[in-house]
């Protein structure tokens, strides 16, 4: 059985997992940090960090095995295999959270509820225009991994026809997803499309992938949603397309660059549902979760913690050729 010598969590824990790593870890010397007092003496002393501690500390991290992300994303941390070191991650703890966000935002954007929104602090009661459904629908889910595919469950479940888009082929059809196809064949899934839903992560290949081109593929009057990455929808293309009606309304979660300037003219695009990145319940930057999600995260931790103290392949392990997990869907 694998031995921790010194771990370190940068990520907030409540009582209950402090009782189980103790339990579990009765020999380990555990250390607890947070933005403000982490220093680099705490990483060069780790062994297992759990937790996004800074990607430019960890180039003196001479003790390091295994690092473990609360983060899906992996972005900036793929160096440390270069170097024989572990990596995982969090993909798992978000699936549900953010899937109901995107059902929420969907729902709110069938049913125009930007515009009323608007129109109620203009005091104003009138019908703007007919609400769409997500029933009889067809939706495109760019980046149909695990959180894509929990989303698509939920709309199914309305009565969508959901066509999911993703980098490699998948063996099998995932439960609620009644087409797949590849990314070579986005253009051809865009313009069947009452709504696109994008859950991309942060790659060269997503890197502006919805540009102007794009989205003037899609249907008019379609809906587009962001959750995934900001950088993968060109901000300048969505806000052309909204004041032009090419859209009839979005919703992001996720922007070019955040926080999204107080000036940039998103704010004030028509029909336009912003959320300052609130899906998966967690913000790295500030190092808070929600209680739900902390626990959530922390769950991921102990599932692959047990692989690596019993030298098992770690559930979550990072492929460094993709920056994803390696496990099937």
């Amino acid at each position: 059985m694998a031995k921790i010598k010194n771990l370190l969590i940068f990520f907030p824990v409540d009582k209950n997992f402090k009782d189980e790593i103790v339990k579990k870890l009765p020999e380990t010397k555990i250390l607890y940090r947070t933005g403000k007092n982490l220093t680099l003496a705490d990483i060069r002393e780790a062994d297992v960090i759990f937790g996004n501690v800074p990607a430019d500390m960890l180039a003196d991290a001479p003790n390091l095995k295994w690092l473990h992300l609360a983060s899906a994303g992996t972005d900036g941390y793929t160096p440390v295999l270069d170097r024989g070191i572990a990596l995982s991650n969090g993909t798992g703890a978000y699936n549900d959270t953010i899937a109901e966000h995107m059902l929420a935002v969907t729902g709110a954007l069938c049913l125009g509820l930007p515009r009323y929104a608007r129109q109620q602090q203009a005091h104003h009661w009138a019908r703007a225009g007919w609400s769409k459904y997500i029933m009889d629908s067809t939706l495109a889910i760019l980046g149909c991994g695990s959180i894509g595919t929990a989303y698509a469950r939920r709309v199914h479940g309305l009565g969508a026809y959901t066509i999911g888009v993703r980098r490699s082929p998948c063996a099998a059809l995932p439960e609620g997803v009644d087409e797949m196809v590849t990314m070579a064949q986005l253009d051809s899934v865009l313009p069947r499309a009452d709504i696109v839903a994008m859950v991309m992560p942060n790659t060269p290949e997503t890197r502006g992938i919805m540009d102007a081109r794009r989205i003037g593929l899609m249907k008019d009057g379609a809906l587009l949603i962001n959750v995934g990455r900001g950088n993968a929808l060109d901000p300048d293309a969505l806000y052309d397309a909204l004041v032009s009606g090419k859209l009839d309304a979005a919703a992001i979660d996720v922007a070019y660059t955040e926080p999204l300037p107080a000036e940039d003219r998103l704010w004030d695009a028509p029909n336009l549902l912003i959320t300052p990145h609130i899906a998966g319940g967690w913000n790295g930057d500030q190092g808070t979760s929600s209680p739900a999600m902390a626990k959530r995260i922390g769950r991921v931790f102990f599932d692959n913690l047990d692989c690596f103290l019993t030298g098992r392949p770690l559930k979550n392990a990072v492929d460094p050729a993709t920056g994803y997990t390696k496990r099937a869907l």
